[in-house]
């Protein structure tokens, strides 16, 4: 049986009597070979009659339900199929970089936490993970790549953690988002309590009365990493009071008001916080990381300069 990414390091196969060595020193100093969209396709379809066989020869639990052999063969097609979809992918970038090598960007510059200025830390708290359905633990999984993604792509990146990742979101993390063991993140098991004193952590929770006005580098500042769409409000605000955590809410009521659901996810509130440290600025980060779905409008400068009343800023993730 074939699986594209296996034996994709040492040979290419071109046809059913032929295979080229690809550590041939003869060919170490040629162009890459480039595939023909033909080929490719061919590869796929190979790849296809190569599944329906191993899910065929595949002995599944005798125990499984419809629903839950229907989620393993799909979790199955995702492993079989990621080494030919990364492969295409390869290609296509191949041959953009060929066919317009001007118009091809340089590959960013991308900055290691242990060589940032910035001591900032900010963890996302993935302790809720019990009270979220599958598909809330997707959503989250895709939300912390985008957090990771603004992290790596900042001049000084912030001192990203990712704490208490287990269960649910663990085996997601592992099954769904490759090589995420081997991210530039302060990446641990252990819960909030068992890293950080209790005296140094900052629960951002939109049930706060504390405003945040700017950060302090002696604390960590965390994100719920919570997908519930509003059906536990107030939980980390709960949590926080009851674990002697301080508290805070961005000031997202001090300059603008939102007309629709007051809703934002993990990875916004990250960007509206990267966005800051960048800028220096709260009334730039936040306008330019909300969507504009949201409707968000500014408040005049009376308006600002006043107290403003708590909007009960909810969220996804509740900051």
């Amino acid at each position: 049986m074939l699986i594209f990414g296996m034996a994709e390091s040492e040979t290419i196969q071109q046809s059913d009597d032929q295979k080229i060595d690809l550590h041939d020193p003869k060919k170490e100093n040629a162009r890459p070979a480039i595939c023909s969209p033909e080929e490719l396709d061919l590869m796929y379809k190979q790849v296809q009659q190569d599944f329906e066989v191993y899910i065929k020869e595949y002995k599944f639990p005798d125990d499984i339900t419809k629903s839950g052999r229907k989620k393993l063969i799909k979790k199955l097609q995702f492993n079989f199929f990621k080494p030919i979809k990364r492969k295409i992918e390869r290609e296509k970038i191949k041959r953009k970089r060929v066919e317009n090598p001007e118009r091809c960007q340089k590959r960013r510059r991308v900055n290691k936490l242990s060589d940032s200025k910035s001591k900032l830390r900010v963890a996302i708290d993935c302790s809720f993970d019990d009270l979220m359905s599958e598909k809330d633990i997707i959503k989250l999984s895709k939300q912390v790549q985008r957090c990771y993604t603004i992290n790596r792509h900042m001049d000084d990146p912030l001192q990203l953690h990712l704490t208490n990742i287990q269960g649910k979101t663990l085996e997601r993390m592992e099954g769904f988002v490759d090589g995420y063991k081997n991210w530039d993140i302060h990446l641990k098991h252990e819960s909030l309590i068992a890293l950080f004193p209790p005296s140094e952590i900052v629960y951002l929770c939109a049930e706060s009365e504390n405003i945040l006005a700017e950060f302090d580098e002696s604390k960590v500042y965390v994100i719920g990493g919570f997908v519930d769409h509003n059906a536990h409000k107030g939980l980390a605000y709960e949590r926080a009071i009851a674990a002697g955590f301080g508290h805070a809410r961005l000031p997202i009521d001090k300059y603008f008001k939102i007309a629709t659901r007051k809703v934002l996810t993990v990875c916004h509130v990250f960007e509206i916080i990267s966005n800051f440290c960048i800028s220096g600025s709260w009334e730039s980060a936040i306008e330019n990381t909300v969507p504009g779905r949201k409707g968000l409008e500014a408040l005049d400068s009376a308006k600002q300069d006043s107290d403003v009343e708590d909007n009960d800023l909810t969220r996804d993730t509740p900051i």
